[in-house]
């Protein structure tokens, strides 16, 4: 047991030194090459003549990292939209954020319907998916609907819990697309407007972000289990 304990001690230091050692590496890039970063990413309309010259190639990218966000998690799919909505602005922006993030959730039911635990629990986790898939047990499409709206639940993993579930996979695409909507076009939005501010404000936002996320990281399940509150109380018969 106190082996146990000294190795779960060790890990929370390790995860504080690596989240300290993030915000701390970022302050340092901010002050060293922030400026020069900042005026090469301001001359937006030479970042759009260079992707336009991508031809199709461009979207196409986008479309790939949100797919490859929603099956493998490789990078936060914020940072992907906000990139698009840089990119080819907010309605463009949100139009190729949405078609890879449904691509991508299409794409993770039908490997859950089609293939079952065994390849889903090697993809997110053999753990993870044993617990959303308590929570999830039973649930009707009202809960996953608020479950894809409102943040810090795992929309992405609950893609594969309802492809092991019997919910019509149609019908459940078309409500992940309704509840991830506003989220994908805030982020293109804030992406679209992101010269109109300072490289120091930029700084400031990251350092913030990167703050959240090691926040996030600590107290996972108690957001979570909030967030589930709160939808119990939305809709108490979200499981019917």
């Amino acid at each position: 047991m106190a082996k146990e304990r000294t190795k779960v001690t060790k890990r929370g230091w390790l995860g504080r030194a690596g989240g300290l050692a993030l915000v701390g590496g970022l302050i340092a890039a901010g002050l060293l090459w922030g400026g020069d970063l900042y005026r090469l990413l301001a001359n937006r309309e030479a970042m759009q003549a260079w992707v336009a010259s991508l031809g199709a190639w461009g979207p196409v990218v986008t479309i790939l990292l949100h797919i490859l966000q929603v099956l493998l998690a490789p990078l936060p799919g914020q940072t992907v939209g906000l990139v698009a909505g840089y990119l080819y602005g907010p309605a463009l922006g949100t139009l190729y954020s949405l078609i890879g993030v449904m691509l991508g959730s299409a794409l993770a039911m039908g490997l859950a319907r089609e293939f079952g635990r065994p390849l889903v629990g090697r993809l997110v986790g053999r753990e993870r998916l044993a617990r959303w898939d308590r929570i999830a047990n039973r649930q009707g499409p009202v809960f996953f609907f608020l479950a894809f709206l409102l943040p810090f639940l795992p929309d992405d993993l609950l893609c594969f819990v309802v492809g092991l579930s019997p919910l019509p996979i149609p019908y459940m695409l078309v409500l992940a697309a309704l509840g991830r909507l506003p989220g994908l076009w805030v982020a293109s939005w804030l992406g679209a407007h992101a010269t109109t501010l300072p490289w120091w404000g930029w700084v400031g936002i990251g350092v913030g972000g990167a703050a959240l996320a090691a926040l996030y990281a600590r107290h996972r399940e108690r957001l979570e289990r909030s967030i589930l509150w709160l939808i119990h109380r939305v809709a108490p018969g979200a499981g019917a």
